[in-house]
């Protein structure tokens, strides 16, 4: 066959122009068809992502697809507590089955959070919490069962002693009592004041309590009233020259009351004093340092030091020194406050220190409120005598050693101040 004699037409039939069109409409709809096939998808694609991030089922961490300086994130693309803590909340709040207070797993998330710094006097305070514990450091009058109380290295909370009056001794408890329940809330492992906060409510309630007394299990039911904190009480003891006043913590208000109960003793004739500060397990230390300046009147306490190395000192108040001579009391529970009171003391020889070495609390802790009404307490120095010694960890030995023991039948430690004053 020869090809070269074969010639291209030059006219498309009728049928030939209606098959060309008939195509290119099928080409055109094959297009569109596929185009918003592909959109439906890949709308289809996005709502369900959208949908499985609101549900909690996967959440999407930018932070993931990110190097930082020391190079690829973990496998877990969990690169921030926050992240972790809104992924195990996504999950539980879209999938858990039962209810849940979520009020109360945010406190508790911030309880452990401030726990797992391993600092026993750092803390974590809700709402509640931190509104009795600025009660208790005003000094003010509130519900609770009138017992003065410390933390026993995380087995509940020990008695150490009653306030006038008290429901708790009237129902039983005694010093040295464990207790270790309050209405089903454990008091084990946590601090005194989230401890004593349940122990505090409404007036004319009842508080429900399980107490340890040796190797038995007590429980009592113990009315709340409403107690009035006087942090210092005085009497002229028998002799009618002894002025005895016991300050049993140190608020806000324990300076102005220290004044006026040793005016009190003096205008009944003292002509000398006994200062108390046995289960004083401390408080404000301004406080503290306004005593000092009437029982020592230097004005110059010590100071604390920071982490970042700067110091505060302890000054005074600019009170005036009393002229009676005195002896102060102190034993194991006598802590913080306390010994910067008992350490200056000590170190300007104003008094001689009788009974047993304090506890040995040297650090001080700020509390800071937070925006929601709760607050965090955090240890931020350490303290020093004015000679520059620490006592944290080690307490402050007396200079007369006098053990009071559970058996004694008298205040052997306060007739040895009796004995030391007779000697002057």
């Amino acid at each position: 066959m020869d090809f070269d004699n074969i010639q291209s037409p030059t006219e498309l039939t009728e049928e030939q122009k209606k098959a060309i069109e008939l195509q290119r409409k099928m080409q055109k709809t094959v297009i569109l068809s596929v185009t918003a096939g592909v959109a439906v998808t890949l709308g289809l694609g996005i709502v369900t992502m959208l949908l499985l991030l609101h549900f909690g089922v996967f959440t999407f961490n930018k932070n993931a697809l990110n190097k930082d300086k020391a190079g690829e994130t973990g496998s877990s693309g969990i690169v921030s507590t926050d992240d972790k803590l809104n992924e195990i909340k996504n999950v539980m709040s879209g999938f858990y089955f039962g209810d849940v207070d979520g009020e109360a797993a945010e406190d508790a998330v911030c309880k452990a959070y401030v726990s797992a710094y391993g600092d026993q006097y750092s803390v974590y305070y809700t709402a509640d919490e931190y509104k009795d514990l600025t009660a208790s450091i005003e000094g003010e009058s509130f519900f609770g069962i009138g017992v003065r109380c410390r933390e026993s290295d995380g087995k509940g909370i020990s008695v150490l002693g009653f306030t006038e009056g008290s429901p708790s001794e009237k129902a039983g408890l005694k010093e040295g009592d464990l207790i270790v329940e309050a209405d089903g809330h454990s008091l084990v492992g946590i601090d005194a004041d989230t401890a004593i906060s349940h122990l505090r409510g409404e007036e004319g309630t009842k508080v429900h309590l399980k107490v340890q007394r040796g190797e038995e299990i007590l429980e009592f039911d113990v009315e709340r009233v409403k107690l009035d904190e006087t942090s210092v009480k005085s009497a002229v003891l028998d002799d009618g020259i002894t002025g005895y006043i016991r300050i049993s913590e140190f608020t806000n208000k324990t300076t102005d009351q220290f004044v006026n109960e040793l005016n009190s003793v003096k205008d009944e004739g003292a002509t000398r004093i006994v200062v108390d500060l046995r289960n004083n397990t401390g408080g404000v230390v301004s406080s503290a340092l306004g005593v000092l300046d009437i029982l020592v009147g230097e004005g110059d306490y010590g100071e604390m030091r920071f982490k970042d190395g700067s110091t505060g000192e302890f000054k005074g108040t600019g009170g005036k020194k009393t002229d009676l001579p005195y002896v102060l009391l102190v034993n194991q529970y006598s802590a913080s406050a306390s010994e910067i009171l008992a350490a200056s003391v000590k170190d300007y020889g104003t008094a001689k220190i009788i009974g047993t070495k304090t506890f040995g609390k040297g650090i001080t802790q700020r509390v800071k409120p937070l925006s929601d009404g709760s607050a965090i307490k955090y240890t931020d120095a350490q303290m020093y005598s004015p000679k520059g010694e620490t006592w944290h960890e080690k307490g402050i030995e007396p200079d007369i050693e006098i053990e009071l023991k559970e058996d004694d039948t008298e205040d052997v430690q306060l007739n040895a101040a009796l004995d030391y004053l007779n000697t002057l």
